[in-house]
């Protein structure tokens, strides 16, 4: 080897050993400096298993906590949904309230005009009205609002004395629901309808057009007149109250039936029978005359025809 080769072998082996000391002083450093982490996060070192331990305990009591927490309200947000459905269902029900209500009252008028008051009070009104004057009765039929039909029925009940009442219920949800969805596909297609009645050219396909526009419009009025319907009698119940006054039981008869009253009735009853053997003489004697001069001639004759029978023979002596 010369003295070149051996200066450029002496530089490389210094180099290595600078090379080897810096990176086993870093080592040293990041071993201390990652100790100290350990130590302050509580944990003990590599070796012990401190670190591991010390996170252990730590993360799995806060992931529980709040795992715990987001369950507790997650149910609570589910109950409280299920029963905002629950009351939404219950406030979107179509009901069509109806009921009867008889009453024994002691003024029938005064009664009327109490049930028109009370009608009038909660928004409602008369819808029918029929008076009997003479039998002391009346029946009046009122619209009230659905949210008060109940409470206008207990007001009215204390007018008199209830001897029936029914009330029904009919839930028509379903009903209008299908209405609805019937009317938004009639207009869905006379909407179609009219688009081809604009664009169509020909006169036989116009006029088919047309006539089934013409027959769809037909429809569509029909089933909003039914929703019209519905609608109104689920806004406003009806309540028949038949009215009638207290019969009063009749006074008794201090005057008893004796020999004077049986003898006028007697009289009276000698002159009707009378009158009407007279009345039946009177019809039956146009027709005695007549029949009379039929029946004499006829008899006569009858008796000319019949041959005489011969006298009989007297029997022999006997000697």
């Amino acid at each position: 080897m010369t003295r070149a080769q051996g200066g450029w072998a002496a530089l490389l082996v210094a180099a290595v050993l600078m090379v080897g000391c810096s990176s086993s002083s870093s080592e040293d450093d990041a071993s201390s400096s990652l100790g100290d982490t350990a130590e302050e996060t509580g944990g003990g070192g590599f070796g012990e298993g401190g670190f591991g331990e010390g996170a252990d305990e730590a993360a799995p009591s806060d992931g529980d906590d709040s795992a715990a927490d987001a369950g507790a309200g997650a149910e609570e947000q589910a109950a409280a949904g299920s029963a905002v459905d629950t009351v939404a269902l219950a406030q979107a029900r179509e009901v069509i309230r109806t009921g009867d209500l008889r009453l024994e009252v002691d003024a029938v008028e005064d009664a009327v005009a109490d049930v028109r008051r009370i009608a009038g009070a909660a928004g409602g009104f008369v819808s029918h009205e029929e008076a009997v004057t003479d039998a002391s009765t009346a029946s009046v039929t009122v619209r009230v609002p659905s949210g008060d039909f109940d409470t206008v029925r207990s007001d009215i009940a204390e007018l008199g004395e209830v001897v029936e009442q029914t009330v029904q219920a009919e839930d028509v949800t379903a009903e209008m629901v299908d209405v609805e969805t019937r009317i938004e596909s009639l207009r869905r297609s006379v909407g179609r309808l009219q688009e081809m009645l604009g664009g169509s050219g020909d006169v036989a396909q116009l006029s088919a057009v047309e006539g089934e526009l013409a027959r769809r419009e037909v429809e569509l009025e029909a089933m909003l007149g039914q929703q019209r319907l519905l609608e109104d009698q689920v806004a406003l119940g009806t309540l028949t109250v038949y009215l009638a006054e207290d019969a009063a039981a009749p006074a008794p008869d201090e005057d008893a039936a004796g020999f004077r009253d049986g003898l006028r009735r007697g009289w009276v009853t000698l002159v009707d029978v009378a009158r009407f053997t007279v009345a039946v003489l009177g019809f039956v004697l146009p027709w005695l005359v007549p029949t009379l001069l039929i029946a004499l001639p006829l008899r006569w004759y009858l008796r000319r025809r019949t041959p005489t029978p011969p006298p009989p023979t007297p029997a022999p002596l006997e000697s």
